[in-house]
């Protein structure tokens, strides 16, 4: 698989998680809603780093590791860093929710 095919696969990969997520918010399924929220963008910050870093993301589910590493997060206001930190324990929390 080239660069731009690992792009797309990421982006198609996070854009069916967005509507997932969406679909959760309507179903009133909000801690289910905020893990598919936590891996739209951690699939975004992925397609990122192969188009900006061209080489393979780290293997971690946590979003401020991941935007620091492809350059990302010093582009980000601190609404934005706040809001991605504020993401990252729910994907504990939407895989084992009694935690």
């Amino acid at each position: 698989m080239d660069i731009k095919e690992k792009v797309r696969y990421w982006l198609n990969s996070a854009e069916s998680d967005f509507d997932a997520s969406q679909a959760l918010f309507n179903n009133k399924n909000y801690l289910q809603m905020s893990f598919f929220c936590h891996l739209t963008i951690e699939k975004s910050l992925k397609a990122y780093h192969w188009l900006r870093v061209q080489c393979e993301p780290a293997y971690t589910h946590n979003l401020i590791k991941l935007a620091k590493d492809n350059g990302l997060f010093q582009l980000l206001s601190e609404e934005q860093k706040e809001f991605i930190a504020s993401l990252i324990p729910l994907n504990i929390k939407g895989r084992y929710p009694d935690d």
